[in-house]
């Protein structure tokens, strides 16, 4: 019997909640990609930080810092 197993990494998901623990968005890492993109409560995109340049920018592209500044744009 013949198996083709295919594989996709699932790419991890950190939820960030508030202190009530209402959920303020979630942080999904893309390893192969090596991006983690932030995500508001809705689903949209608000931020992209890629760990090669080492920058995060926001929804529209704009350089925010440098480092993971994702949290901090989920607060927004």
């Amino acid at each position: 019997m013949n198996v083709v197993v295919l594989a996709q990494a699932a790419s991890a998901s950190i939820v960030i909640r508030d202190r009530r623990g209402e959920i303020l968005g979630r942080i999904e890492d893309q390893g192969i990609t090596q991006r983690r993109i932030a995500r508001n409560a809705r689903g949209e995109v608000v931020g992209v930080f890629d760990r090669r340049a080492n920058l995060t920018r926001d929804a529209r592209g704009h350089v925010v810092g440098t480092g993971d500044l994702l949290s901090a744009l989920l607060l927004r």
